[in-house]
């Protein structure tokens, strides 16, 4: 007899699980329970104290766009008020190039409703390439971005049938060039696009999202819509956990249940359907309608389900997904002051920049420093590319009044190069390098200025068995066309079901790309509702995603 029962079973609390569940319970009418190893849900919605007391920083997701919550703003309406609000910061990227201290700023659409202040800025790089931004930050407004949302919020068709990306491919008033698909994004920017400097730094900036490097055959388009979307990037208030605390008040408040520190050990298969899971602890909680898996595809495939249950080519196509390049350093910096960067003598607003980027006006440097870190070498002194969350800067509540909490983000070698020796020192070391590289750039920004700081690596993030063994941010990379979209992770299961009847998965290895977002819990529940008969809520509101 089961020690526990429910309609169904999530294994995993992370973000993907909470939206699911919140669905499940609200639309689907179902009893749910979340079964989480950690101390809390929430997944990569996480906002702690660290650096010192009293400054919050974010240590998994933290840049977002208006974007990833969307339906979840439309199909619970109260998700604002319980914690989903988001900041509202003057200019939403920016860049300040190391050659000379010049900059540019992408000005949020609040801010700057009409591109002026963003074209003025692009404008002393090259004017054409201003104008060429506004006539394109137009289009995808009118034209672009309904595919780009159906691309992101809906699961992906069946093979064989056309994607949103295809769709937008073949409307002339988009004005795509086909062979973009193809291209590189250095092509395609380079196509678009006149200065150098300029493409540096959307390639830069973009990088940090899907991981695409300049030279990343068939990313180009994918780039160059992400980086249309650059200007819609917030912060979310008091942090990401936001997020996971009003989605847990939302799923409790539909009767869902969370249980912290259980551990999933295995699916519990009887004639090829699931019929519950097996705790670590011994428990089995059985799953009357369905479960799912929210765990990364190797530890689905090899663990919760076991091997005997795939074809080998299945396997071999998990084993191999690629997961090295997504790994990167997250410094939280509890701050006396904020930085003053030289470049505010040009522009006294990139200050207060949201995501800050500072890095080369060579448009080909992201292709270079991954060929470095494939060949094995951490990136030190001028080889530094940083980038700056800097949301304190419009959001008071994550420091005391007079003082600053910064994110800082490199990308570095995955976990499984070093010895635990080797990064233990390197903590320290890129601590001092960050602080030299930043200094050049904002002269206050000296150890005198640094109350604490706490070093996040890829070496600490593969504790967690989702990320090991490289501590991939995004669980596997994305940056590649055959681990993004409608093949993510594998094509076998990219459409959120397993051989398995009954059993699903999602989680940020599943479509569109790995990232904070809540489009594959949505995106699940979508294939779970037209198996099961649940409502649809788009529907019923006349949406197409």
């Amino acid at each position: 007899m089961a020690d526990a029962s429910f309609d169904v079973v999530i294994v995993g609390g992370g973000n993907k699980g909470l939206i699911l569940g919140m669905y499940l319970a609200r639309y689907g009418g179902m009893s749910v329970g979340i079964f989480e190893r950690r101390h809390e849900a929430g997944g990569g919605w996480s906002t702690d104290e660290g650096a010192a007391p009293g400054f919050l920083a974010d240590y998994h997701c933290a840049g977002v766009g208006y974007v990833y919550n969307l339906t979840t703003q439309l199909d619970f309406p109260e998700w604002r008020e319980l914690g989903g609000g988001l900041t509202n910061p003057k200019i939403a990227c920016g860049g300040i190039f190391k050659e000379d201290d010049s900059c540019v700023a992408l000005y949020s659409k609040s801010a700057d409703p009409n591109w002026e202040l963003t074209a003025k800025s692009i404008a002393q790089f090259s004017g054409r390439d201003a104008e060429t931004w506004i006539r394109l930050e137009n289009l995808y407004r009118d034209v672009m971005s309904p595919y780009f949302l159906e691309f992101l919020l809906n699961p992906p068709p069946p093979v064989g049938e056309p994607d949103a990306m295809d769709k937008l491919l073949k409307d002339p008033k988009a004005g795509i060039d086909p062979s973009w698909i193809f291209k590189t994004p250095l092509e395609v920017l380079s196509e678009t696009f006149e200065s150098d400097a300029f493409i540096a730094f959307l390639i830069k900036q973009v990088y940090s999202g899907i991981v695409a490097a300049a030279d990343s055959s068939g990313m180009g388009l994918h780039v160059l819509l992400a980086a249309l979307g650059l200007p819609y990037t917030r912060g979310v208030v008091g942090g990401t956990h936001s997020w996971a605390h009003a989605a847990v008040k939302i799923f409790l408040g539909d009767s869902g249940k969370i249980f912290n520190k259980r551990e999933v050990e295995k699916v519990l298969i009887e004639d090829s359907r699931a019929k519950g899971v097996r705790l670590a602890d011994g428990s089995e909680i059985e799953a009357k309608k369905l479960v799912v898996s929210t765990l990364d595809p190797y530890n689905l495939c090899f663990k919760l389900i076991g091997k005997e249950h795939f074809n080998w080519q299945t396997l071999r196509k998990v084993e191999r997904l690629e997961r090295r390049e997504t790994c990167i350093t997250w410094y939280t910096w509890a701050l006396h002051e904020p930085p003053h960067y030289i470049a505010a003598r040009e522009n006294p607003d990139i200050d207060s920049t949201a995501m800050l980027d500072i890095t080369s006006k060579d448009p080909e440097m992201t292709s270079r420093l991954k060929a470095m870190r494939q060949a094995g070498i951490m990136p030190r002194g001028d080889d530094l590319d940083l980038m700056f969350l800097q949301h304190n800067c419009v959001d008071k509540t994550r420091a005391p009044e007079g003082k600053c909490a910064i994110l800082s983000e490199q990308f570095v070698l995955p976990a499984n190069a070093l010895s635990e020796k080797e990064w233990l020192e390197f903590k320290k070391v890129h601590a001092e390098d960050t602080i030299k590289e930043w200094g050049k750039h904002a002269p206050n920004m000296t150890w005198d200025n640094v109350i604490g700081y706490v070093p996040l690596t890829p070496y600490d993030c593969c504790h967690l068995p989702n990320m090991a063994p490289t501590g991939n941010w995004a669980i596997i990379d994305d940056g590649i066309p055959s681990q993004y979209g409608r093949h993510r992770p594998v094509p076998e299961l990219a459409r959120h079901k397993t051989p398995i009847q009954n059993l699903y998965a999602t989680g940020s290895a599943w479509p569109p790309y790995g990232d904070g977002a809540s489009w594959q819990g949505y995106n699940c529940y979508k294939i779970i509702a037209e198996d099961f008969g649940l409502r649809k809520p788009w529907e019923e509101q006349g949406r197409l995603w």
